[in-house]
C-alpha cells in the first residue's frame, strides 16, 4: 500500500485526495502556504507602487496593472485552494500557470464580444469552427482560445461548484453589462465609446471630452478585469478536517 506523504504541517497529504490541511498556528501557516505568501507579496508590492505613482501601464509595456494584478491573483489563489487539498507542489504550479492563461482568455473571450458580433456567418465560419491562425484576416480565434481555455480541465478532479464562484461570476457580469451599457469606453487614440445598437446607451452617459471617455474606460476595464480571476475559484472547495 502506498504511503501518504507528511506535510510540514504534520498531517498527511496524497497528491491525488482532496484532503484539506489546516496548519495549526500562524508559523505552520507561513511553512505551509509560503510560495503563496511570497505571491501575495509581489501582487501587494505592484498594487501599492501603481498606486504610489498613479501608474496605469506597467513601465515600458503595453500591459495594465489592473490586468497584472489579476493574473497574479488568479495563479495565486489557484496555487492556494490546490495547496489546501494537498495537491504537490510541481502539479500546483502547472495548473495555477494554466489557469492563470485560462483566466487571460477568458477576459479576452468576454471582452471581444463586448463589441458584438456584426456577422454571423463570419462568427460561425471564421471564428467558431475555423481551426486556422485568423487573426492576421481579422478574426477572432474564438475556437482557438476554447481549445485552450477547456485543457483547464485536465484538473477538474480539483474542481467544485461553490457559491463563491457564483458570486464572483456574477460580479463580472454585472461589471462587464455595466461598462457595455455606459457606451463601453475605450482607451484607443482617440478614446472612443460604442453608439451603433441601443444595449451602448442602456445608461445614457454623456461623455464631454475624451478625458472623460479615457477616464471611465480606466476604471471600468480595471474592474472588469476580476472576470480573469473566475477560473481560480473553480479549484475552491469547501474544507473539511482530516
Amino acid at each position: 500500500m502506498r504511503q501518504p506523504d507528511i506535510s510540514i504541517s504534520g498531517h498527511s497529504r496524497q497528491s491525488d485526495a482532496a484532503l484539506f490541511v489546516k496548519p495549526i498556528d500562524a508559523a505552520s501557516f507561513a511553512r505551509f502556504y509560503w510560495f503563496e505568501l511570497m505571491a501575495s507579496l509581489v501582487i501587494l508590492a505592484v498594487a501599492l507602487y501603481a498606486l504610489v505613482f498613479g501608474s496605469y501601464n506597467v513601465v515600458g509595456t503595453s500591459l495594465l496593472y489592473p490586468s497584472f494584478i489579476c493574473y497574479l491573483a488568479c495563479f495565486t489563489l489557484t496555487s492556494f485552494f490546490l495547496n489546501r487539498q494537498g495537491v504537490r507542489f510541481l502539479d500546483r504550479l502547472f495548473i495555477s500557470v494554466l489557469s492563470m492563461i485560462s483566466g487571460i482568455i477568458l477576459f479576452e473571450i468576454v471582452y471581444h464580444y463586448g463589441f458584438g458580433i456584426p456577422n454571423l456567418n463570419d462568427f460561425l465560419t471564421h471564428e467558431l469552427t475555423f481551426l486556422g491562425n485568423q487573426s492576421a484576416n481579422g478574426y477572432f480565434s474564438l475556437d482557438w482560445y476554447l481549445l485552450i481555455f477547456s485543457s483547464l480541465f485536465v484538473a477538474r478532479k480539483y474542481m467544485a461548484f461553490s457559491k463563491p464562484l457564483v458570486a464572483l461570476a456574477s460580479f463580472g457580469a454585472i461589471a462587464m453589462f455595466a461598462w457595455i451599457g455606459s457606451g463601453y469606453p475605450q482607451l484607443f487614440d482617440p478614446p472612443w465609446v460604442a453608439n451603433y445598437a441601443p444595449i451602448y446607451q442602456t445608461f445614457h452617459v454623456v461623455y464631454s471630452s475624451q478625458n472623460m471617455i479615457a477616464e471611465y474606460a480606466r476604471y471600468f476595464n480595471g474592474i472588469a478585469k476580476i472576470v480573469s480571476i473566475i477560473p481560480a475559484l473553480l479549484f475552491y472547495k469547501a474544507s473539511r478536517a482530516i
